[in-house]
């Protein structure tokens, strides 16, 4: 049976940046450069650590929202790279009868910069956890990701 294509994800050693993720209640559809950033982005922070900017002449509110340790954002960017003659092009995979079977590498996902912290923009009033759809499907997966990685010892504790 043939597998399906699998997607590589690597890490780029040039890459060390660490910066801060933006969640829009907008759809842009533009993909090249806007420079400079600063003349449509700029927000700003009062004292209760509250985030306020404009786009467009609409009026967006910011909450900080921190990953919980140990768990990190990645932001990727697709490049098909030409295998090299180094590299295996194929993933090997060995189902339960012990038959070897390969999956096409259809590409790589490249680090572009890591997150610990994303900023929910809302329009009007700060983004509510128990309402806004972006920071409860974060909270869900973070969830999901906990009960997948944890496991009953022997004695019934949770260990991960």
């Amino acid at each position: 049976m043939a597998q399906p294509p699998m997607l590589e994800i690597r890490k780029d050693e040039a890459t060390k940046s660490q910066g801060t993720v933006n969640v829009l209640p907008c759809r842009v559809h533009h993909t090249g450069s806007i420079e400079p950033s600063s003349a449509y982005w700029s927000p700003s922070v009062d004292e209760n650590e509250t985030r306020t900017a404009y786009l467009r002449g609409r009026k967006l509110q910011g909450k900080t929202a921190s990953l919980p340790a140990n768990y990190r954002g990645v932001v990727l960017q697709r490049k098909d790279d030409e295998p090299t003659a180094a590299e295996q092009p194929d993933v090997m995979i060995v189902d339960e009868d012990g038959e070897d079977e390969s999956a096409l590498r259809v590409g790589t996902m490249h680090t572009v910069t890591e997150f610990d912290k994303m900023v929910v923009w809302s329009h009007d009033t700060l983004a509510d956890a128990s309402s806004d759809p972006y920071l409860r499907g974060v909270e869900e997966w973070l969830q999901v990701a906990d009960s997948i990685h944890s496991y009953y010892t022997e004695d019934g504790q949770i260990a991960k």
